[in-house]
């Protein structure tokens, strides 16, 4: 099979959730790539939640979601997003069989090859789906539906206390840190998902949170949504053995000075 990217041309995503996903989570995604020219990239992107029928309202929106999360947009997105399709469709293992299974999210691409429309598949799941989350974020960024992800971390134990704000654009593919209200210094984009992935094992408690910027001693984080949460009150271990706090700690602490 040519693995060439055509350009111009058209490049169909389409992607569900593993059947073990439940709602609300389960969802279908389309993703249409055309690819005008090597700096022009335009997208047909819809979004559908699945199987929330059986769903009360009040379900729904305990895990954070609305009854209308359902999503289409079509435009234009940054170039530098032909530049990730490229890499990961040339490097990937690609295959003509279909293989859906249960514990594995599905992800088809149709391609255009000899003048036909043919549907092929990466081996590569978990690959594909992490590009896809990240893509999704861009779109979204892009139609104005969602902000750039920014996170600030507060220590008013130290001395002289110290801010850590850090801003992410899904778009652009761009990190940046600044520390204490100085010039951004650009970060390996791909700190940012550890980042995530030690700020959000920790348990969040809402109802604990500020809605003011703190003044007394301790230490927060404020994700984007208004508030503030204090570690220890408002941010707290998802366990009695596990080691959140600490850890959230420790990544800062590594970043500041």
């Amino acid at each position: 099979m040519d693995k060439n990217i055509q350009i111009p041309g058209l490049y169909i995503i389409r992607y569900q959730t593993a059947p073990v996903v439940p709602a609300p989570y389960s969802n279908f995604q389309t993703i249409k790539l055309q690819l005008v020219s090597e700096d022009d990239l335009s997208v047909d992107f819809s979004i559908k939640y699945t199987d929330r029928e059986d769903l009360e309202e009040d379900e729904i929106l305990d895990e954070g979601f609305t009854t209308d999360d359902d999503f289409t947009w079509k435009g234009a997105v940054p170039s530098n997003w032909i530049t990730e399709f490229v890499k990961i469709y040339t490097s990937s293992k690609i295959i003509r069989q279909r293989e859906e299974k249960e514990f594995e999210d599905f992800v088809e691409i149709e391609i255009e090859e000899n003048d036909k429309r043919v549907t092929v598949y990466p081996v590569d799941k978990e690959r594909w789906v992490y590009f896809l989350q990240e893509f999704m974020q861009a779109i979204l960024e892009t139609s104005g539906r969602e902000l750039p992800f920014e996170l600030t971390y507060l220590d008013y134990d130290a001395e002289p206390k110290s801010e850590l704000a850090l801003k992410a654009s899904f778009a652009t593919k761009l990190f940046t840190m600044s520390e204490n209200g100085g010039a951004p210094k650009q970060l390996e984009w791909g700190f940012l998902q550890k980042v995530m992935d030690t700020v959000y094992r920790a348990e969040f408690v809402y109802d604990n949170a500020a809605e003011s910027k703190p003044v007394k001693k301790g230490k927060y984080l404020y994700i984007g949504d208004q508030l503030w949460y204090q570690l220890g009150v408002a941010v707290v271990e998802t366990t009695a053995k596990s080691k959140d706090l600490q850890m959230i700690e420790s990544l800062f602490s590594k970043l500041i000075g």
